[in-house]
């Protein structure tokens, strides 16, 4: 549910929690419904004269997302994007893509639906196949004769739709079009048309007073091309396609804040309805994916291909969102690639953190830091804003308390207002009024990057961010009698008000030293980091509660009894307003606790919320703390729960809603780096917490501009090379302990450190060299070349799709009018009677064509008839298919289906709010004509 401002979560939006034994039964019952391809060749490696060698085109395509019928609904739509400018693309009304952009604020509103009526050739074709071309970026339709190729160009803010076999004496249009509520000018010039308009941010406490707005011009490459304004709302071109059948509709879609629309339409677009738009997009998204860390996996059950499709499909979004001025994600919701015309879930001028994390981990392991730069402007660019609020705000302290929800211009109103701000001590304790380590998250994550990258001057720009941070956390901790630093603030949303968060402990145990370390680089606030160093002995060590209740308050000497867990506060009795693992916290971001930690672990078992939403960091925690099974069991639940749009996103309501969220695949793109290889304290471990039936073979990007590359099969690693960007004492755990290991360089195979059976061994690496690290006299394996095969049918885990499949399988109806499965009894009427699923409750479904399909009842194997003609219930109760056993499919705007009898054309109905049983004799649409399909 989504909630309003100032009555429920700002950003957990609660759910029922879900029981570990549940989840359990539900991964214990999953079944793959797609054979998993061939495991690499045993015995070889991808490592040959100092590199891994990489078949990038073909393993980014193994992740490319097929359609085997249209993608009809808006929740069925794939996404493109620029990072600046995004494009949802679905197949109503021939080929529909809403146009969002990332600079829209407060609203973020859309600049409009694209719409191509001729292109429903195409699209109800029998024949139509489509593909999204993660490696070029491109999204491919064919059917009818016709061909389509869509792409927001990386090079400039234009959506290309390229189409061949067109009539050629067909009329065609193209249109921009908007929606009641929205005002734009709507302008027609020669062959060029506009939708233009804007607005000033000047309503509620925080409002910038600048002025935003939104630009949609169109033209099209074709004959006789015409523009024109239908109406105040539209901006259309009519036009001839060449005479070989091709035409191309091209939109600009540039920043707008006012001025001449059509010059600004016409300069953006530069001719491009007829050149060349092709080869700088290309050479982008070639370069972008030659220089990310890929990781192909592959299972025999088909968990891992699923798994890696997931990552590669969250690493083409985060380029296609992330290349903005400001994120082009907040509160985990992938906006730019929203279809809900202007509807935003939460707060559309704000930013969690929270949710911004993940993407931020996800994109330094896959070795891509600049697509974190957005995220950095965000909190950089807007210190002095920061530093004005944390003044009025935070009376008393010092520095930069940086908003968990801040809004785009650095304060921390939330939805025009003050009584649910972040960093105000001056209201009611709310969700994140004291939630006060935001700052110091964003500085651990400035001297991260700088720790990845060796980036000083990175370092240099950001670093008044970590100076800030600290400087606040310092005035506002006090000393107690006992000596050491105490707070009162919230533990994050979970406890608000209380004595000693975990967060707070965590924050200053991990913080402190990092801005010491950062200011001694710089050379620079020597009286900072002698107070920094005074208070680091006086900082608390983690609160203890009991693994039982969660309730009472222990020390670190109850840890010998094996019954502790770190808790939330010292206050572990404190009302709990959210579903935050609050003492898991210090595992990852804080980096305090890794894979040697039994108290880690406890709490991790112990932990009060599995899988509890879309962001939840299961996976994560269990990857930092070594435990390989629990990796897998959590990326999996994640999945089932949430996954449900065939783009890749998941919904935080667990049904198609009104947007996507990446942030469940952000999660996972980090989770599974950090399961191959961690090296966040100096020490590099190898396979940490890898799933022993995944084959893993890629690359994870680690500190100092360095790379390394494991292969492992059936827990053992096979190929561990190294590639080092800087002179550096690089600490490793052996890959193979108790083994002699023998560190050989990569190009040479020279011994670089003789043969040693220690835990952890010390390779003295040179910037551009690299290592191999083997067993000692083990045989030079056979060089394969990591690959893949291209995607070509949608895949499925469980209920969850990559892509979509032809209208076939066996499904189970759930309906939207009392949300009971459909049940089809012996003799008996269908009736939506039943909460779960069992034979009586699945029907096979038959693609009949045209849109058409049949339902056989797997309780008796009988077709489902509109009986009597469709004046009687509907009953499984016929051996073939007739006009009585015939539906049409449809799939409406929010994810639902409904079925129309062919018999009587009317909608099947579950007839008094589910009470009676299935009948069609509905005209309209509504949500007792609705049902969630899924597939078993």
């Amino acid at each position: 549910m989504h909630a309003p401002v100032h009555s429920a979560l700002p950003r957990i939006r609660p759910k029922p929690r879900i029981r570990l034994s549940i989840l359990l039964a539900l991964l214990l019952t999953a079944t793959l419904l797609v054979p998993a391809p061939a495991t690499a060749a045993p015995g070889t490696t991808a490592w040959q004269n100092g590199s891994f060698v990489v078949d990038t085109p073909n393993v980014v395509r193994r992740s490319d997302i097929v359609l085997q019928r249209p993608n009809t609904a808006p929740t069925e739509s794939l996404p493109l994007g620029n990072g600046a400018l995004g494009a949802a693309v679905w197949a109503a009304d021939g080929f529909t893509a809403q146009l969002n952009r990332t600079d829209t604020f407060p609203d973020r509103k859309s600049l409009g639906h694209l719409v191509i009526p001729g292109l429903s050739r195409l699209t109800t074709a029998p024949d139509f196949t489509a593909k999204l071309d993660l490696y070029d970026g491109m999204l491919r339709q064919s059917g009818g004769g016709m061909t389509l190729t869509a792409f927001v160009r990386a090079d400039t803010q234009q959506l290309v739709v390229d189409v061949t076999g067109a009539d050629p004496n067909s009329t065609q249009t193209a249109q921009v079009k908007l929606w009641s509520g929205r005002s734009p000018q709507a302008r027609a010039s020669g062959g060029t048309a506009a939708l233009a308009e804007t607005w000033v941010d000047n309503n509620g406490a925080g409002a910038s007073g600048r002025t935003f707005g939104s630009l949609a011009g169109i033209t099209a490459g074709g004959r006789n091309v015409v523009a024109s304004t239908p109406n105040n709302l539209t901006a259309q071109v009519s036009f001839q396609p060449n005479t070989n059948g091709s035409f191309r509709v091209v939109v600009a879609a540039p920043t707008w804040t006012g001025g001449d629309a059509i010059a600004t339409t016409n300069t953006v677009l530069n001719g491009a309805a007829q050149g060349e738009v092709r080869n700088a997009h290309l050479q982008w998204w070639h370069n972008y994916w030659s220089s990310a860390g890929l990781i192909k996996i592959s299972s025999a059950d088909g968990t891992g291909d699923y798994v890696e499709n997931l990552r590669a499909i969250f690493l083409y979004a985060s380029a296609a969102q992330s290349r903005g001025v400001l994120p082009g994600s907040q509160a985990g919701v992938a906006d730019l690639f929203t279809f809900s015309q202007d509807k935003r879930d939460w707060y559309p001028a704000g930013y969690w953190f929270w949710n911004l994390r993940m993407q931020v981990a996800a994109n330094l392991a896959a070795g891509l830091p600049a697509l974190n730069d957005p995220m950095f402007r965000l909190y950089n660019d807007n210190r002095d804003a920061i530093a004005a609020w944390t003044s009025a705000h935070m009376p008393g302290k010092q520095g930069l308390c940086v908003p968990e929800t801040m809004r785009f211009n650095g304060n921390g109103t939330y939805n025009g207002g003050n009584d649910n701000a972040s960093c105000d001590s001056t209201i009611p304790p709310m969700w994140n009024s004291l939630n006060v380590t935001t700052g110091a998250e964003v500085g651990l994550w400035v001297w991260e990057h700088y720790r990845m990258t060796d980036d000083r001057a990175f370092l240099e720009r950001h670093y008044p961010l970590i100076k800030g941070a600290a400087q606040f956390l310092l005035s506002h901790a006090t000393t107690g009698s006992d000596g050491k630093l105490h707070t009162r603030s919230n533990a994050h949303e979970t406890q608000w008000d209380v004595t000693n968060p975990a967060t707070d402990i965590a924050a200053m145990q991990s913080f402190f030293p990092a801005a010491v370390k950062a200011a001694q680089l710089l050379n620079v606030d020597a009286a900072l980091v002698s107070q920094l160093n005074a208070a680091i002995p006086k900082i608390q060590t983690l609160p203890r509660t009991d693994t039982a209740t969660q309730t009472q308050l222990l020390t670190p000497a109850d840890d010998a009894n094996g019954h502790t867990m770190i808790g939330p506060s010292t206050q572990p009795a404190a009302q709990r307003r959210n579903f935050e693992n609050i003492g898991l916290e210090a595992v990852w971001p804080f980096n305090l606790i890794g894979d040697n930690s039994a108290l880690g672990r406890r709490t991790f078992t112990a932990r009060s919320y599995v899988n509890s939403h879309t962001w939840s960091y299961d996976s994560l925690h269990a990857a930092r703390l070594g435990m390989a099974n629990e990796v897998k069991t959590s990326l999996l639940a994640a999945i089932r729960q949430f996954q449900v749009y065939p783009s890749g996103m998941a919904s935080f309501t667990a049904q198609p809603a009104s947007e996507p969220y990446i942030e469940q695949s952000g999660v996972l793109a980090v989770a599974v780096p950090e399961a191959l290889a961690q090296d966040y304290d100096g020490l590099l471990r190898i396979a940490p917490a890898w799933p022993s039936d995944w084959t893993g073979e890629g690359t994870v990007a680690i500190g100092h501009k360095s790379k390394v590359h494991v292969q492992i099969t059936a827990g053992t690693p096979t190929t561990v090379a190294i590639t080092s960007g800087a002179n550096q004492q690089l600490a490793v755990r052996s890959p193979w302990p108790g083994q002699s290991v023998t560190v050989l360089d990569g190009q040479t195979r020279a011994t670089v450190v003789a043969p040693q059976s220690n835990a952890t061994f010390t390779i003295p690496a040179q910037a551009g060299r690299s290592y191999l690290v083997e067993k000692t006299g083990s045989a030079i394996q056979p060089f394969q070349a990591l690959s893949g095969t291209p995607a070509t049918t949608p895949r499925r885990y469980d209920k969850a799709t990559i892509g979509l499949p032809k209208s076939t399988g066996t499904i189970s109806l759930k309906a939207r009018a009392n949300g009971k499965y459909v049940t089809a009894g012996t003799g008996t009427p269908l009736i939506a009677n039943s909460t779960t699923i069992g034979t009586a409750q699945q029907f096979d479904l038959a693609d009949l064509g045209n849109g058409n399909v049949s339902l056989k009842a797997r309780a008796n194997g009988l077709f489902v008839a509109a009986d009597n003609a469709g004046a009687a219930p509907l009953l499984a109760k016929n051996a073939a298919v007739g006009s009585w056993e015939t539906f049409q499919l449809i799939r409406n705007p929010d994810g639902t289906v409904s079925f129309r009898a062919q018999v009587n054309n009317n909608l099947v109905c579950a007839e008094n709010a589910g009470a009676a049983a299935l009948i069609a004799n509905r005209t309209a649409i509504g949500p007792w004509e609705s049902f969630d399909l899924t597939y078993n």
